[in-house]
């Protein structure tokens, strides 16, 4: 039976449906729950730990932010912009997939034009420099620095921030011509950066702390053919160029994926100061319910809509918790299936039915699983740990976490564990190899 469009069930999971947003959340946001202050919850607060560094380190500093897309590190940038404003520093804070093309590797020269672009571009703002017309944007001192010091004045560099994210072709132009030219590009991308906190502190004052928040920088993952050449290159932008990352008198903090400090151990004492936002953890690594994760995740879904009169009993609920592992964006999507599994219905609460039609939706969106990745998935499910079967096994590894087959957690060290929505496919894989996994 079609359920009516203007039914009370309709508008009920309409406007459950509508609150399940995975936008980013300001701290004072009436959804937002505050999880990483809970200690019950986390043995540290790693945006505690981002702001400890840059009020301690005396004139400047970078820092490296990881988690996975979904879990809400956007959000907990957000927070740390307001703490450090209620310090009275000034933060300028720059979502660069406005500014970076996505599926193309990045080479260190157009991430500089690109991160000093930006942060010209922010300053703009009322409570920063606003609009001054004597200040040139960073696009137009790259193409004077183009023009006179590295003598490229046939290089068509009308609208460089345009061309660098949408035109592939003006990108790998840009990155072929500077090859030679890098130093030089290094210190004007200086001097800008220089000059602009100059004008800050003449408008703010010297006491002021100047923080450079640098966010979707881990959201670079390539396509199908060129995933490996994209996540190789943003491994050596951090591990090869810490140098050119640093910028006079600022505090600078980079996203980045959670693969890259396992793909390259040790890369984060290159930098001040290193964080990762883990999964909210609702299972403990020998398997058994974490109540406090799972109380938090329904106070989450609670101020979301009314989970009971959608499930009527807890029961129902902690199944949905335990199937999303505690990975914010598959729970709101699993609810989001009930939702309009209910709706067609046409009546509450949702049954033990639809409830697992529901999670089942959002499982056959991480299927199928070749035997090849299921051993290499097995071997994690049995150690926790996230190891590279060979050295040129980076994009693989880089996969399961971009698409989030493999989840971390922390309770003092990091663990991690296959996504449960697949783990029993995995496991049905391993038994038919005779329990022998297909990658070691």
């Amino acid at each position: 039976m079609t359920a009516r469009l203007d039914s009370e069930v309709e508008r009920f999971c309409g406007g459950f449906y509508r609150n399940l947003t995975s936008s980013p959340l300001e701290p004072g946001d009436p959804f937002y729950v505050p999880l990483l202050e809970r200690t019950e919850l986390a043995s540290s607060d790693p945006v505690l730990s981002l702001l400890h560094c840059i009020q301690w380190q005396e004139s400047e500093s970078v820092q490296l932010f990881s988690g996975f897309r979904g879990t809400g590190k956007s959000t907990e940038l957000r927070r740390l912009s307001r703490e450090l404003r209620r310090a009275g520093h000034l933060v300028v804070l720059c979502d660069m997939e406005d500014y970076l093309n996505l599926s193309m590797p990045v080479d260190v020269s157009d991430f500089l034009v690109a991160v000093a672009g930006a942060f010209g571009e922010e300053l703009k703002e009322p409570d920063l420099l606003g609009e001054d017309p004597s200040r040139l944007s960073y696009w137009d001192r790259f193409r004077n620095f183009c023009g006179t010091k590295v003598k490229l004045e046939e290089l068509n560099i009308e609208g460089v921030k345009l061309g660098l994210k949408e035109d592939p072709d003006f990108k790998q132009e840009i990155q072929e011509r500077m090859r030679g030219h890098l130093g030089a590009l290094v210190v004007d991308v200086r001097d800008f950066m220089a000059e602009c906190v100059l004008k800050l502190r003449e408008r703010h004052g010297d006491e002021k702390k100047i923080i450079l928040l640098l966010d979707s920088i881990e959201h670079l993952r390539g396509t199908s053919r060129n995933a490996g050449e994209v996540h190789a290159s943003l491994e050596n932008l951090f591990s090869g160029h810490p140098d050119k990352l640093r910028f006079r008198s600022m505090h600078v903090v980079y996203t980045v994926p959670p693969w890259l400090k396992v793909r390259a151990p040790g890369m984060e004492g290159e930098f001040d100061g290193g964080e990762l936002l883990p999964c909210l953890k609702v299972r403990d690594r020998d398997g058994s319910p974490f109540r406090a994760g799972i109380g938090a995740l329904t106070e989450v879904l609670r101020k979301r809509g009314d989970w009971q009169r959608l499930l009527e009993d807890r029961e129902r609920l902690e199944r949905i918790i335990l199937a999303s592992g505690g990975y914010l964006r598959d729970l709101f999507r699993i609810v989001q299936s009930l939702l309009r599994l209910t709706a067609q219905r046409g009546r509450l609460p949702a049954d033990d039915e639809i409830i697992s039609l529901g999670i089942a939706d959002v499982r056959n969106d991480y299927l199928p699983i070749s035997r090849e990745d299921a051993g290499w998935l097995a071997q994690v499910m049995k150690t926790h740990r996230a190891e590279l079967p060979t050295a040129d096994s980076l994009a693989d590894l880089a996969r399961f976490f971009d698409t989030h087959l493999v989840l971390c957690y922390r309770n003092g060290e990091e663990w991690f564990d296959v996504h449960p929505l697949v783990q029993e496919r995995v496991q049905q894989h391993v038994d038919t190899t005779n329990g022998k996994p297909t990658r070691a």
